[in-house]
Parts: C-alpha cells; sequence; structure tokens
C-alpha cells in the first residue's frame, strides 16, 4: 500500500523517502519539498495523514508534475519541452493521444476545462504561468489546455508506474477537478491498466456545488446556501452525446442521442 500526494512533485521523491525511513522529521521534509513554494494549502492539515504513513512504514509518492516543467509547456507548448522531460509523464503518447478522441472527452472539456480557463482570464492570472513567469499577453487556452492535461497524465502516469510495480493499493490524495467525471486521472489511468488486471476507484469527500458545476458558474455564497441544503443539488451525472450529434440542437435534446453518463465519482463521502 501507498499514499500518492498531488501536493508533492516528482523531483522531490527523495524527500518523501527520507521521511518515510525516519531520517529527517516533518518539518525538514516541508523544507526539502518546497511546500510554501509550490502548494498553497496548509501542511498542517496534511500533516497527520504524513504521520500515520511514516509510523506504519506505509510509502508516500509524489505525483505531481514538477512546476518548470509544466511553466515550459504553458509558456510554449508541449514543443518547449525537452522530449526526455515530456517522457516522465507521458509514457504512452498514442494512449495520451487517443484519449482526447474518447466520445465522451468533448463533453468533459467543455463542462470541466474550458469555464476553468475563462475563470483564470476573468481574473486576469493567465499572463502568470505556474512558476510566476510573466507572459506578454494572456495564456492560450490550447496552452492551458496542455498544462492541464499533462498535470492528469503526470499523475495518473506516476500512479500507474508504482501500481505496476508493487501489485499494491495506491490511496490519491488529489483535487476533486482531477478525479471528477472521469476525464481526469481515475479515466487515464483506466487506459494505462487496462491489460494489468488494476482498477480504479474514485471517492469524493465532501463535494460542494462548486466540484459538481463549471467553474466560476457558482458564487461562494451560493454554494454556502447549497451545502446547508446537503447533496440535493449536486451534480452528480454528466450527460454526453452520440458522435455527430450537436450540442444545443433539437435533436441532442432526444434521448435517442444520449451517448452515455459520467458519474460525478464512483462514491462520494458526505460527513457532518
Amino acid at each position: 500500500m501507498s499514499v500518492g500526494l498531488e501536493m508533492i512533485q516528482v523531483q522531490f521523491q527523495p524527500a518523501l523517502d527520507a521521511y518515510i525511513s525516519k531520517k529527517i522529521s516533518a518539518e525538514e521534509m516541508k523544507f526539502r519539498v518546497e511546500w510554501d513554494k509550490r502548494w498553497s494549502w496548509s501542511f498542517e492539515g496534511y500533516l497527520p495523514v504524513f504521520e500515520t504513513c511514516r509510523e506504519l512504514n506505509v510509502p508516500l509518492i509524489a505525483l505531481n508534475v514538477d512546476s518548470e516543467d509544466l511553466s515550459l509547456v504553458e509558456e510554449g507548448g508541449y514543443p518547449n519541452l525537452p522530449r526526455e522531460r515530456l517522457q516522465k509523464y507521458i509514457s504512452d503518447p498514442a494512449g495520451f493521444a487517443s484519449f482526447a478522441s474518447y466520445p465522451y472527452y468533448k463533453t468533459y472539456v467543455d463542462y470541466v476545462i474550458s469555464p476553468s480557463y475563462d475563470m483564470h482570464q476573468s481574473m486576469g492570472i493567465l499572463r502568470t504561468t505556474i512558476t510566476g513567469m510573466q507572459l506578454e499577453e494572456d495564456m492560450s487556452f490550447s496552452r492551458f489546455f496542455s498544462g492541464r492535461i499533462l498535470w492528469d497524465e503526470g499523475m495518473a502516469s506516476n500512479a500507474y508506474k508504482w501500481t505496476k510495480v508493487n501489485r499494491g493499493l495506491m490511496i490519491g490524495l488529489v483535487g476533486a477537478d482531477h478525479v471528477k467525471f472521469e476525464g481526469g486521472i481515475t479515466g487515464r489511468y483506466k487506459r494505462m491498466a487496462k491489460d494489468q488486471q488494476l482498477d480504479s476507484i474514485s471517492v469524493i469527500l465532501n463535494p460542494t456545488l462548486i466540484d459538481t458545476r463549471p467553474s466560476g458558474s457558482v458564487s461562494m455564497t451560493s454554494n454556502s446556501a447549497a451545502s446547508a441544503l446537503g447533496t440535493d443539488q449536486l451534480t452528480l451525472q454528466l450527460r454526453y452525446l452520440k458522435q455527430g450529434v450537436t450540442a444545443g440542437s433539437l435533436e441532442s435534446r432526444e434521448s435517442t442521442n444520449t451517448g452515455g453518463v459520467l458519474a460525478l465519482a464512483d462514491y462520494i463521502v458526505v460527513s457532518n
């Protein structure tokens, strides 16, 4: 068993290994992975997980793309990242390319990724890459999209590599946007693992309305009000159309033209 971490980039795996083997303290591990520079959420919020893994000798596995590499893609697309560094995250180029042709994927992009880009644009933060590099103009959607799917593919690939070698359970701690509606890590992992008798099960903890709707479509006020009502207003399924059917057309409303539905997750867990 292992615990995979979105909040740690792959270049810092040695620091996680040193922490689990009790060669360094939690504070030293935090320093070595450059937590305060590379992750926005509190270290203390994750510390009980880290301490439990250390006590039980459960490996912590870095999943995330190195921000220096992601920044290069955001700046200039995949050609901007040297091939040997790209191969760290995309070990199956043909499968990576084919994923975009899945019947449901355009619906997923329109519902999850495109609104995220629009929200970033409205906030005026598309002239800065993840490392803070200033761009002369707003990052194009294609480069934003390239960075986003490299993030998903890289984390799925790192999880797959560990489970393939160790044939064990990995519990991945990642953001809901990388899990929901199967277009992120979960669907990509299933693509990689289909011939290995390995499976991926998604669990979203305490989802709110914002987690299940397009980015920017729900205000914090509306989200708080909806949360008080429980899970009734959550979007639990995302319908996609058969190929050749145009979204918004009269025929798209017919149930016979439904290509299928994507579940928010395999399981959602709600606690008080």
